[in-house]
């Protein structure tokens, strides 16, 4: 491709695993991904009351993930994965709402063969999964993911590169 080309879907990989874990390490999402978005992550500055030059930083706003996604007949771990990543472990076929969801990483990866455009979160919990089915489609659903920008020693939870996902550590 030629600089200033447009990034396209069939040029992403999804990666899912456990928190920290480094891409190779964590488990390819194929055909399943319709759309993904990013936002929340701002930072609000605030000018102080009084007519002074004051600015008050207030702390980043929480990171959410979200994919469309389409559901897919498989074993257990995969056609419950959506599920668990909301709810948490799958226990002998079956996910319950008095799970807790475990803290994942997600990559990104967009490349035309020679450029790359990765977006990587850490320490991301899965909020909420929304299954969704017409009479006349395919089963589908809302799947988001939230982080804060930041983990409790102040290391970043989100990175985006010009960069292969398995050049990203956290």
């Amino acid at each position: 491709m030629a600089a200033g080309d447009a990034i396209f879907p069939e040029e992403a990989t999804i990666l899912i695993g456990v928190a920290d874990a480094a891409s190779t390490s964590c488990v390819d999402v194929t055909a399943e991904v319709t759309s993904f978005s990013d936002t929340g992550g701002e930072e609000d500055v605030e000018s102080v009351f009084g007519g002074g030059n004051i600015d008050k930083t207030k702390p980043r706003t929480q990171i959410e993930v979200s994919f469309d996604v389409i559901l897919r007949y498989g074993d257990s771990s995969s056609v419950l994965k959506w599920d668990e990543y909301a709810m948490g472990a799958i226990a002998t076929s079956t996910v319950d709402s008095a799970g807790d969801a475990e803290s994942k990483v997600i990559y990104i990866e967009f490349t035309d063969g020679t450029n790359y455009y990765t977006r990587a979160y850490n320490n991301v919990k899965g909020i909420m999964f929304e299954p969704d089915m017409s009479a006349d489609d395919m089963g589908t659903g809302s799947m988001s993911f939230k982080c804060s920008p930041t983990d409790a020693n102040g290391n970043a939870n989100k990175i985006v590169g010009a960069v292969a996902a398995d050049t990203l550590t956290w």
